[in-house]
């Protein structure tokens, strides 16, 4: 995917994964550079070893680590269960038995709840010509992905490979804020973020703008006008739809999605509607890149029949995200006018954020925003270039 693709919306590009048994060691591999480039300045770049309030989990199931930011991927489970699936066929069994293999053995497959055209996934044995299928698949699937490399793979060795790109573009892209958005973490730190939607000083204009998003679930009960809510960024988007909630996080990330997937549905008694004619949507701007290792998986050994005497080495999981306004100019509305009661849903205090297809049972990101580590901060350059004429 080229620059001016990731920047056409609400965009997740997220990561490719490798796993390669190579003679008798277990790789889980990543090209970097094979990702698509994000525009825009990065709010972090690097190895999750870097990151001091954000943690990468293998499952939703995996509790929420107090005080921080949790993201997970369906890519690096899905690479498993092909794992799994072609190479073990039967769950994977590690020395030891630790804790974080049974939780993947035993987390829901993604990959059935994924579209088509957005995962890839492929196993088996390098003397039988896999790494050139995959390399010969992926060129027609992601014509724009660098293809990946095997360096110094055994003849005898086995591969399974994932590679995850997914996007959810908006019909009408947002506002920039030409102000900062301040956001309280749950430590009461306060940061001054970039951040896209329709802003305070667009009372009463843009009607097409403000039917996009999706008013999924309100409750005034805190703050009539900064109530908590769940948003979907743009309801009409096809296959994939991107949803915003600020609700009270649960222990762990799926139980956290639960609780706002049970909120969706109780308000579904009600119509889902857009933004009233003073009601204000404001999201932080994301753009990052995180490598990550899951060391608890390194050096250990197959108690698989099939895979007996074989260790996992290497095991890692790359992640690319963007979420921006998008890069079109927006042409101006005629003003109408009307009474109403406004609304501000603004995301500026933690907030769950999670990527599906739209109407599948199981999402293949999520993320809980605890604090502003990842969020694009405040920088005080002009964005007039980036407006439409008002």
């Amino acid at each position: 995917m080229h620059k001016n693709r990731a920047k056409k919306g609400a965009c997740i590009a997220v990561g490719l994964v490798v796993v390669a048994l190579v003679v008798v060691a277990f790789f889980l591999l990543y090209d970097f550079n094979a990702l698509p480039a994000a525009d825009g300045e990065s709010a972090f770049a690097g190895d999750s070893k870097e990151l001091k309030a954000t943690e990468i989990v293998p499952t939703l199931d995996t509790p929420i680590p107090q005080g921080k930011n949790a993201i997970w991927c369906a890519s690096f489970l899905s690479a498993w269960k092909t794992l799994e699936d072609d190479i073990a066929k039967e769950p994977i069994s590690l020395a030891g038995d630790p804790q974080i293999v049974r939780a993947l053995n035993e987390a829901a497959d993604p990959r059935p709840h994924i579209p088509a055209e957005s995962l890839y996934v492929a196993a088996g044995w390098n003397n039988e010509g896999i790494t050139e299928q995959i390399k010969s698949d992926l060129a027609e699937k992601f014509p724009d992905k660098a293809p990946p490399v095997f360096p110094e793979i055994a003849l005898d060795s086995f591969v399974a490979y994932g590679y995850l790109e997914a996007n959810a573009k908006f019909a009408i892209p947002y506002f920039q804020n030409r102000e900062p958005l301040e956001f309280t973490d749950t430590t009461g730190k306060k940061t001054k973020l970039n951040s896209f939607g329709v802003r305070f000083e667009d009372e009463f204009a843009y009607r097409e703008l403000r039917q996009q998003p999706g008013i999924l679930f309100v409750d005034r009960k805190k703050n009539r006008r900064r109530p908590d809510c769940i948003v979907d960024l743009d309801r009409f988007s096809q296959p994939n739809q991107i949803i915003l909630a600020l609700i009270d996080p649960k222990p762990t990330l799926a139980e956290t999605l639960a609780s706002a997937e049970n909120k969706i549905k109780e308000a579904k008694k009600e119509k889902i509607y857009g933004l009233g004619s003073s009601d204000v949507l404001l999201v932080p701007d994301m753009v990052w890149q995180i490598t990550h290792r899951f060391i608890e998986l390194e050096g250990i050994e197959f108690t698989n029949v099939k895979l007996k005497g074989q260790q996992i080495d290497h095991a890692q999981q790359d992640i690319q995200f963007c979420l921006d306004r998008s890069g079109i100019e927006l042409k101006s509305e005629a003003k109408m006018y009307c009474e109403s009661m406004e609304t501000f849903y603004i995301f500026n205090r933690p907030f769950l954020l999670y990527m599906k297809k739209r109407d599948a049972e199981m999402p293949y990101f999520v993320m809980w925003v605890d604090n502003a580590e990842l969020l694009n901060k405040w920088n005080g350059k002009s964005i007039e270039k980036d407006q439409p004429h008002e």
